[in-house]
């Protein structure tokens, strides 16, 4: 660490969070050993970690406010997935140097990330060592209605969110990624995609009793269609003309690349009227792109029209 101490640094970060350190459930928050926390009754809990480590998720030197935020999005969108309400978060940081303006510029944008998505920060640890940042988040649902990814039903159909690929244009140019400056973001680039990800938050609970199970798309949809394929041990079809992309991107490296955080998931064909309804209502676009199938293998056949594909390649691998 350099410049003030490491009591002083947590003191200027917890006061840069501000009124996030507190809201419902928020019994005891930081400033203790641990959080105490008060889950509503008839719910239950769901928590997810990520950690977000420089160069390998994210390009070394970017700006502290856009790290705070983004690693607050990519844990939270876990959340989305399964249709959790947001309720807590808790943060670490590990990196070799940490001087007090660059703790304050990632603490607001831990804050700022934390409002948008409904989260009260109640904790977390700070250390030396190669940058990286761990978010915990806590959400919750009524007992039984989590949406799983082991779920998916022959005759499903399937779906995603938004578009694919922004993220993955953005990544192209990591110098000019890492120079970004949170308050240059123009909503909608494909630096924004990237830094400033929106967990479909509003859209996952309104999926509870309609999706069949879902998964958010992080490590590219292909990879992660596979996923929840293998999860519920079903095949499914996806036609790749029917993949909404990025303005720019090919549809091929759309669905290969990563760092979307959108919803990809399941529905049984009775839900199509309420699904769109449901797109409508939280204004998110959300695209029937194939079928749930019966049998082996466990993964997505892709076709470009009639055309079938050879199994994309690609999706982010954390080894």
């Amino acid at each position: 660490m350099s410049g003030d101490g490491e009591f002083d640094l947590i003191e200027r970060m917890v006061e840069a969070l501000g009124d996030t350190t507190t809201g419902p459930g928020v019994v005891a928050g930081p400033g203790d050993d641990a959080a105490v926390l008060a889950a509503p009754p008839g719910c239950e809990l769901v928590v997810s970690t990520d950690t977000q480590v420089a160069r390998r998720h994210y390009p070394q030197g970017a700006n502290p406010g856009n790290i705070g935020y983004r690693s607050m999005a990519v844990a939270t969108s876990d959340l989305a997935a399964m249709g959790a309400q947001p309720a807590w978060a808790t943060v670490s940081l590990t990196t070799p140097q940490l001087a007090g303006d660059w703790a304050r510029g990632f603490a607001l944008g831990i804050a700022e990330a934390a409002r948008c998505f409904r989260l009260a920060v109640v904790g977390g640890n700070l250390a030396r060592g190669p940058q990286s940042v761990s978010v915990t988040v806590c959400g919750h649902v009524p007992v039984g209605e989590a949406i799983l990814r082991s779920t998916a039903k022959p005759g499903d159909l399937a779906y995603v969110s938004g578009c694919i690929g922004g993220a993955g244009l953005a990544l192209r140019d990591l110098v000019e990624l890492a120079a970004c400056e949170p308050a240059r973001l123009v909503a909608g680039s494909k630096e924004s995609r990237y830094w400033r990800p929106s967990p479909r938050l509003d859209l996952g609970i309104g999926l509870r009793g309609l999706a069949s199970a879902a998964i958010d798309v992080s490590d590219g949809l292909a990879a992660d269609l596979d996923h929840l394929c293998k999860a519920s041990g079903v095949r499914c079809e996806v036609d790749l003309q029917r993949v909404p992309v990025f303005r720019g991107c090919e549809p091929l490296a759309a669905i290969g690349a990563g760092d979307d955080y959108e919803l990809a998931f399941t529905a049984p064909t009775s839900q199509r009227a309420a699904i769109a309804a449901l797109a409508e209502r939280t204004g998110v676009s959300l695209a029937p792109i194939g079928e749930v199938l019966e049998g082996t293998p466990f993964r997505t056949r892709w076709r470009d029209g009639g055309a079938v594909l050879d199994a994309p390649v690609g999706g982010f691998r954390h080894f």
